[in-house]
Parts: C-alpha cells; structure tokens; sequence
C-alpha cells in the first residue's frame, strides 16, 4: 500500500504531506483546486508522461508484502523519489539512484492509475487486446508473433519498394564498367611514365643524331688523350688514365641509351596512352577519379548482389513466415477467446452490481495477418433482453460507458493498490449508491485512492481529503469527523440542500 505521499514541488503544490489509509481514500474538493494534479504525480513513477511541469520532485513511501528478489527489493517500508529537473528525470529507491526502468516496473506492479475519460478506451479496438492478453499470460508468444512480423513486414516492404528487373539491369551495368576498367588495368605512376616516354620517343630523331654525334666526337677524343702518353712523363700517366677512363664510361653511357631508342616504339606508347584517354573519358575526368570510381562500383555492387540475393529467398521466406505467424496468431487467438470467456460473465455480474441491466460480450473477426494477429476484437452490447449485439459505441451513454469500464476493470484487478480519478463521471442516483458498495467491498482487498464528486462515495470512506485552493497556495487536509460532515454537506449542494431533503 501506498502510505505516503510527499510533494516537495510540483505546478502549485508545494511541501504536501498525505498520509493514506488501507481501504478507501477519497479526495474531494472544488473544480479546479487540483485534485488530479495529485494522482499525476502518483503517475510519474509509472509514466512521467503525463506530467504537467518541467520541474517536480516528490517521494512516495511504499509498504511492500512480498520481497522483489530480481531488484533487491525486502518486505517493508520503502522511499520511492522521482525528481525532473529540465529535461532530466532522477529516480531513486531508498535515497539511491537507480534506473528509470527499474522504479516504473516494480510500481507498476503494486499500483494501477485510471485517468479521467479512460472508459473511452473501450471504443478502441486495440485495448480490448490488450486487456485479453493481459489476461491470457502470453507474453512471451506475443513478442515472439511481434518479432516475426517485422521480419516478414520488413519483406513484404523490400518486395513493394525494389524493382527486380531494375536491380538486374543495374547489378550488369556495374559488372560491365568493373570489368572495363579492371582489364585496362590502369596507375597513375604508369600513366606518367608513358607521358614522359611519349616526349622523349617525340625527340628521338634529334636525340639519335645528338647521341651519335656525341659518341663520335668521345671517340676522337679518347683517341687524342691516348697519343698524350708519348708527350707526358710517367708521372702525369695516372691523371690520364682517369679522364680517359671516364670518357670510356660516358662513351658507354651513350651507347646503352642508343640501343634503348632504337627499342622504343612510338606506336606501343601511343596506344597505351589512348587507352587512359578513352577511360577517362568515360570515367573521369582524372585518372584518379576512375580508380576512386572503381572502388565505389565494387561496393555498390556487392550490396545490390546482397540485396538481389535477399529478393531471390524473400519469396521463400515470407510464404515460411506467413506459415509460422498464422499457427502462432491462432494460438494467440485462441487464449483471447478463452479469456474473454472467462470475464464476460464477471463483468455481467459487476454491471449488475452497478445497476445496469445489459447483455455484453466480446466481437471477434478474422483479419488478414497484422502486428497484433489475426484479431479483430470489440465489446458489443444491448440495453434488451433480447436481439441483436451493437458496438458501444452505437448503444451506450457516456455514464454507462463509465460504469462498464469500471466492470471491467474491476473483472481484471491485478494491482493491490487502485487509483481512480474521477470514474463516477456521468454516474448518479441509485447508481452512485451502487458504485459506493462496490468501491467499498473492493476496498477490503485493496487500497484505493479516488478523487471523486459523489457525497455517496465520500460517505463510505476510510479516509478522507480535502483538497482547497486559494490563488497559488493549495491547503490538502485530512478531515475529522465535523469536517467531514461538512464536505459531504457541501458536496450535496450546501446546507440548504441538505435540509430540503430532511
């Protein structure tokens, strides 16, 4: 149970303390003094997302039955704090940090918060599932039913998105320009060296004679120092034999690079350098772009081989998929129906409780596969004894609405504390006595906690609260008897009223 609430700051409540009770808490007061400003905060530890203000800091102190081995968790007294400062949110169990998940997933367990107009829920299809299976325990066949479809969504999308034939086309393209410039074989280091053999081979007639000329002239001159040796004393011999030895070695130099010009072929040189010139045309502008273009073409192309490779086995897989999702959603299908079976005469009999005599059951339709199954679910009903079922939506009032939203929550209590704001909207009469009854004998097993209008609720509670509000200032007390009885004076219109009906 809920023992405290503490709000250290949240819109105008500011340094509250309310101690609750076991049994029934109702809180009551004035439109607009706040009143749900209260359960809000209560919701931060399950969903902050519906909190009001960019800064709240409060702590709620929990007596826990049954230890929580999986979080630490002992029988007893615990701190529950949850902070926002900006766009952070702290949490903490007993003055130590822990995470958001951790705090949400054991309150979430203990306590179950009904906003204002959540019987609306009922008209939404998706919650009747949610409730079913709630109540089936299936859990862990639904993730795995939810996990397959969207492999077989992820399919069927890839499927409708690529065109086949298109990818085929693009996958050869890529191939053909890979292999055209693959086979040339191209570098930018190969590339300058033809540029400059390409000069060179321009200039060979001239460097030909200039290398022959050259060549003759080193031969004259070899011969000219060789006649020296008669003229020189023996002395001066070594000096000669240098030079005429480095005339000898250049004389060499020439003749080697004369054999290589008489190797060069212009046309070799000027075939090749056109292969670079067409490819780049193509591909470049730059040699270097080609290559880079290259190793983008090999990449792209292995992803669309993946991707074809992926639509050639997708057929396969999603006739595979389709078979494993249709068993797994009749399962699933199955322990909806046997659980909606099992309440349908639980919330008959709370309808009854709550004054509304009504025939209700669960719609069921085949649907093509979706990512909550094969189900189509709603509550239809009728106000006769006999005929037809409608949807809801076509044959009830919002009060009646409220009531059978409350039948069927009270069908499905798995929390043993319960925090209602404001479900006797659109209830009154003996209705709001027949709701009080029930609140009350509901009350032996739970806790509850309920913002409520009806002086009949008000009457039967363990505990009561009043909540005022003058400007900014909001006073939350907790009423003796005499204050009590008039609350629930004012609550039925006022001491005048009162006596009218005395």
């Amino acid at each position: 149970m809920i023992e405290l609430l503490h709000i250290n700051e949240y819109v105008y409540l500011k340094d509250i303390d309310i101690y609750f009770s076991e049994g029934l808490n109702v809180i009551t007061g004035e439109t607009g003094t706040g009143k749900s400003l209260l359960l809000d905060i209560i919701g931060a530890f399950v969903d902050y997302g519906n909190v009001r203000s960019d800064v709240f800091s409060a702590d709620i102190v929990l007596n826990i039955d049954h230890p929580n081995e999986e979080y630490g968790i002992s029988s007893g007294q615990h701190i529950f704090s949850v902070e926002k400062k900006g766009k952070k949110v702290f949490y903490k169990i007993d003055g130590k940090l822990v995470p958001k998940d951790i705090v949400q997933n054991i309150v979430s367990n203990i306590i179950t918060i009904h906003k204002q107009n959540s019987h609306m829920k009922l008209l939404e299809k998706s919650f009747i599932l949610e409730i079913l299976d709630n109540i089936a325990q299936h859990e862990e066949k639904i993730i795995e039913y939810k996990e397959l479809y969207q492999r077989y969504n992820n399919i069927i999308k890839m499927l409708s998105v690529v065109d086949k034939d298109k990818l085929i086309q693009e996958i050869e393209e890529l191939r053909q320009k890979i292999s055209e410039v693959d086979s040339a074989n191209l570098s930018v280091e190969e590339e300058e060296e033809l540029e400059n053999a390409y000069k060179k081979a321009s200039n060979i007639q001239t460097l030909l004679q200039n290398y022959n000329l050259a060549s003759q002239q080193l031969e004259e001159t070899e011969s000219v120092l060789r006649k020296l040796y008669s003229f020189l004393e023996e002395k001066f011999h070594n000096e000669l034999d240098k030079i005429i030895e480095s005339v000898a070695e250049l004389e060499n130099s020439l003749s080697k690079e004369l054999i290589k010009l008489d190797e060069v072929n212009i046309e070799d040189i000027e075939n090749r350098l056109w292969v670079y010139k067409k490819i780049r045309r193509k591909y470049g502008p730059t040699t270097e772009d080609v290559l880079e273009n290259l190793s983008i073409w090999k990449k792209t192309l292995e992803e669309k081989e993946k991707t074809l490779s992926l639509i050639e086995n997708a057929d396969y897989e999603k006739s595979t998929l389709e078979d494993k999702l249709y068993k797994i959603a009749e399962e699933i299908s199955l322990n909806r129906k046997k659980s909606s079976e099992k309440i349908i005469s639980e919330i008959q009999e709370h309808l009854k409780d709550l004054n509304m005599n009504a025939r209700i059951d669960f719609s069921f339709s085949k649907t093509e596969l979706s990512s909550n199954g094969i189900d189509e679910v709603e509550l239809v009903g009728s106000t006769l004894s006999a005929g037809p079922l409608y949807p809801l939506r076509k044959i009830v009032s919002g009060g009646e609405l409220s009531r059978l939203m409350l039948a069927l929550e009270l069908s499905t209590v798995s929390t043993p504390v319960l925090i209602y704001d404001e479900i006797d909207s659109g209830v009154g009469g003996k209705t709001a006595v027949k709701l009080s009854e029930k609140l009350e004998r509901l009350a032996k097993e739970h806790q509850i906690i309920i913002v409520t209008h009806l002086p009949q609720i008000a009457l039967r509670a363990e505990k009561h609260f009043s909540i005022v509000r003058n400007g900014d200032s909001v006073i939350i007390k907790e009423l003796n008897d005499n204050e009590r009885n008039e609350e629930i004076k004012r609550m039925f219109g006022g001491e005048e009223i009162v006596e009218k009906i005395k």
